[in-house]
């Protein structure tokens, strides 16, 4: 029996060594920054009797550090766009705050990557105007909301590439039935840039 253990310890240790396992725990710790713009869409619900504008222009503007070349993290700040409410009420939602992502990448070859990301941010929610059912015509909250996206990056150069991604943000804002903003899961489609250092 110890030598079956010997045996898988030291497959382990081979199957770890090889040249595709290496590349995982090959720390290349490259900063980069970047910023993407696009279209936001609210899947707010309207009130009866009240039209809503739901989309809107959105945009971010990120730093990340890429830890190899599957794994990198980002930080920065995020805009998703106003929803206008019109008819027998009025008024505004607005949506914006600071966004963390874990991301996965998976390179097709060195100018094509895939990726897919997870985030925790942290989310403004304003309502503004009678829409909000408030006597000073204002309701706020800030919480936690998670996101997941997929994207594509094409490489230029070593150093620039332009970044296609799809973002969803769940439960943005707080209950409508405790004097709340109401809650919606917002879609971020955005273009943007990315410069590695």
């Amino acid at each position: 029996m110890r030598t079956m253990h010997l045996a898988a310890a030291m497959a382990a240790a081979l199957a770890l060594s090889t040249p595709a396992s290496a590349g995982f725990f090959d720390l290349t710790l490259a900063p980069y920054i970047g910023a993407g713009a696009g279209k936001a869409t609210s899947d707010i619900s309207c009130p009866t009797g009240v039209s809503c504008d739901d989309s809107d222009t959105g945009w971010k503007i990120f730093g990340g550090l890429e830890v190899n070349e599957y794994i990198s993290m980002e930080v920065g700040y995020i805009d998703l766009g106003e929803v206008t409410y019109s008819g027998t009420q009025s008024g505004t939602r607005e949506v914006n705050g600071m966004i963390m992502d874990l991301v996965g990448t998976f390179a097709i070859n060195p100018s094509f990557v895939l990726s897919a990301r997870g985030g925790m941010n942290f989310l403004n929610a304003e309502v503004n105007g009678t829409i909000a059912n408030s006597p000073t015509n204002n309701t706020g909250d800030t919480d936690l909301a998670w996101s997941f996206g997929l994207g594509a990056q094409y490489n230029l150069t070593p150093a620039v590439g332009l970044r296609l991604d799809w973002e969803r943000f769940f439960e943005v804002g707080s209950s409508i039935s405790n004097g709340g903003t109401g809650e919606a899961d917002i879609d971020l489609l955005s273009a943007g840039v990315v410069y590695k250092f």
